[in-house]
């Protein structure tokens, strides 16, 4: 069950026509009535297996830390296509020009799908944000800071929206807002939009209206790279602990009956620890 649940992002039309087109020259190069008359031969030439050997090299090394079997597959699928249209262009640049064709038309009417799951997360615009954190700082947040044209950005997407969904309380939210339309934004919490940026997208966690902490790490010279794979989000911001320590306030809260009761019987479960 398990390895059904890795794999079921991939069981659908784009991903197997995606793994069909990387490999049509090899699958080509192996049907005999085709290889024959296409490419006189149904054999790889030697120079054919070195560049195999080296896309593996490529897609072991790029793939490396993706977070996601989809993203595996995307990747691999993308340089191996990028080897079948050269080994068309060797043939015919007739050949190269409709295989071109080809990954065109998969990319227009069979486009990656996006998530359509569930989930509990607030989108904001500009100033918006900084208020609605200080309006109420018994709530604890958690907002990324992101851009629609980066690709961490948009394979992290499904993940925040499953995280979202499986922890959100009435006092731990979760929030969106995309730097590129509110750069102001990316200024005051030091955020780098360049288009060379290892900030994007950026992960931080506000409790008592003030950062807590944010993955990835910037510091003066350098930013530290973070996978954001759903684990590592779970592990690094202690969603766990985060979750139990909102959920044990909000029930102190409402035993309370609200208002500044809410504030001494927390003040009390603490000086309780």
């Amino acid at each position: 069950m398990a390895m059904f649940k890795d794999i079921r992002p991939i069981l659908n039309a784009h991903y197997i026509t995606d793994i069909l087109l990387a490999t049509l020259y090899f699958i080509l190069k192996h049907i005999p009535w085709v290889c024959s008359n296409v490419f006189n031969s149904c054999s790889l030439e030697m120079r054919e297996w070195e560049w195999l050997t080296f896309l593996a090299c490529i897609v072991v090394l790029k793939n490396r830390r993706q977070a996601t079997i989809a993203q595996y597959v995307s990747t691999s699928c993308l340089f191996t296509k990028v080897l079948s249209l050269i080994c068309f262009l060797n043939y015919s640049a007739t050949y190269g020009l409709l295989y071109i064709l080809l990954c065109l038309g998969h990319t227009m009417f069979l486009p990656k799908p996006i998530y359509k799951g569930p989930e509990s997360i607030i989108y904001f615009r500009g100033p918006n944000l900084y208020e609605e954190i200080e309006r109420d700082k018994r709530v604890t947040w958690m907002i990324t800071f992101y851009v629609a044209w980066s690709p961490k950005c948009v394979n992290f997407a499904p993940i925040f929206s499953e995280l979202s969904n499986e922890y959100n309380l009435e006092n731990l939210k979760f929030g969106k807002i995309d730097v590129s339309r509110y750069p102001a934004v990316a200024e005051k919490y030091n955020i780098n939009i360049g288009a060379l940026s290892r900030q994007l997208p950026t992960v931080i966690l506000f409790q008592n209206g003030e950062e807590k902490q944010r993955r990835p790490i910037p510091t003066k010279h350098i930013t530290f790279k973070f996978d954001f794979t759903k684990e590592n989000t779970i592990k690094e911001f202690g969603l766990n602990d985060v979750y139990y320590q909102c959920k044990k306030h909000l029930a102190l809260r409402k035993k309370g009956g609200g208002g500044e009761g809410d504030n001494m019987n927390v003040n009390e479960a603490k000086k309780d620890k």
